[in-house]
């Protein structure tokens, strides 16, 4: 770290890229390199960690006017989501933005619920007004983003899922999420398990589902699975209404969304189920949302907020030059225990 010193002299004045140099006693090439997330910037983790550091202590900025002119970029980059207010969306938007504040990087956010924002964030990358799109959507189909979007842009990176064909992505682990929920409801001696999906064609669905199969078959499980057509509450509640009107209703619940979760949460208190009296529930992705539902919801922590910064990491590599990847999140899943799968109150 960088102790704070006599530097109101320098702080009076703009800082200037070579001030932050002899703080972090660096050339100010590697400087220039690291605040621009250059892939060339070979430095180790506690070199760059010292600049970022003194960056930071001389409040450096850098001429985002002369760079735009040197280097033909804006700073900017755009991220299309479905929904902003889903607790997922917005730890994946709060990652994106402190590692684009890090960087030195303005982002514009949209989501496409009206069906037309897409097409507005296309239109800014074709002008030039950003330099790089992230694509965090579970309902826009691999087919539309590959015709209308990844087939056209090299500078895209999908969030939260994967598109077949397509080659820059990061996601979390949600098979192994998945398989940990369902191992913690099995626990208590349950002999069938149902499982909530979103829509089977997107991969996020798909590697949730692999993950709650094979723990399924690990357990000895009898299992029934509902897809529906969103990630969202509504969708969670008619899938409830539908499980707990079966004349043989499942031991537990796995939900692959907190939304859902919610939905189904509702369901049983319309439907005058008790949770988890007699039935129990866990639900993929956190959120304080969920210490606030009577009953607390049981969770599966994932890894949103670093999935966003690595995103951002990702798409300025490949702005930059560098190859396109798909990257996993090597943070592992966390269950959190609340009371929809804790001992029955009697």
């Amino acid at each position: 770290m960088v102790k704070s010193g006599k530097t109101n002299d320098v702080n009076q004045a703009r800082a200037t890229i070579r001030d932050v140099a002899r703080i972090a006693k660096v050339d100010p090439s590697l400087v220039s390199r690291i605040v621009n997330n250059d892939p060339k910037a070979s430095a180790s983790p506690a070199t760059r960690q010292r600049v970022l550091d003194a960056v930071q202590e001389l409040g450096y900025r850098a001429n985002s006017a002369a760079r735009m002119l040197k280097t033909a970029r804006t700073q900017m980059i755009g991220l299309l989501l479905p929904d902003m207010a889903n607790p997922m969306y917005s730890a994946i938007i709060t990652g994106v933005e402190q590692r684009c504040k890090e960087l030195g990087y303005g982002i514009l956010i949209g989501d496409h619920a009206e069906g037309d924002s897409e097409k507005t964030f296309t239109d800014l990358l074709e002008r030039g007004q950003v330099d790089g799109l992230l694509i965090a959507s579970g309902t826009l189909s691999d087919t539309f983003l590959k015709k209308e979007i990844l087939d056209h842009y090299k500078s895209v990176v999908v969030v939260n899922r994967r598109v077949k064909g397509v080659s820059a992505s990061v996601t979390v682990n949600d098979e192994l999420g998945a398989s940990l929920a369902v191992d913690h409801l099995a626990q208590f001696g349950a002999k069938s398990i149902a499982g909530i999906f979103g829509p089977p064609n997107i991969d996020t669905t798909q590697r949730r589902r692999k993950g709650f199969e094979s723990a399924v078959a690990r357990n000895k499980l009898k299992q029934i699975v509902i897809e529906g057509n969103s990630w969202g509450m509504e969708a969670g509640r008619k899938a409830g209404l539908e499980l707990l009107t079966k004349k043989s209703r499942p031991d537990v619940v796995f939900v692959s969304t907190i939304m859902m979760g919610i939905g189904f949460i509702r369901a049983a208190h319309e439907l005058g189920v008790k949770i988890p009296n007699e039935i129990r529930v866990a639900a993929l992705h956190d959120s304080d949302i969920a210490n606030y539902l009577t009953p607390s919801l049981t969770t599966i922590h994932l890894p949103t907020v670093e999935m966003g910064s690595q995103s951002v990491d990702l798409l300025l590599r490949i702005i930059s030059g560098g190859m396109p990847s798909h990257l996993i999140v090597d943070t592992p899943p966390v269950l959190v225990v609340r009371d929809s799968s804790a001992k029955p109150k009697r």
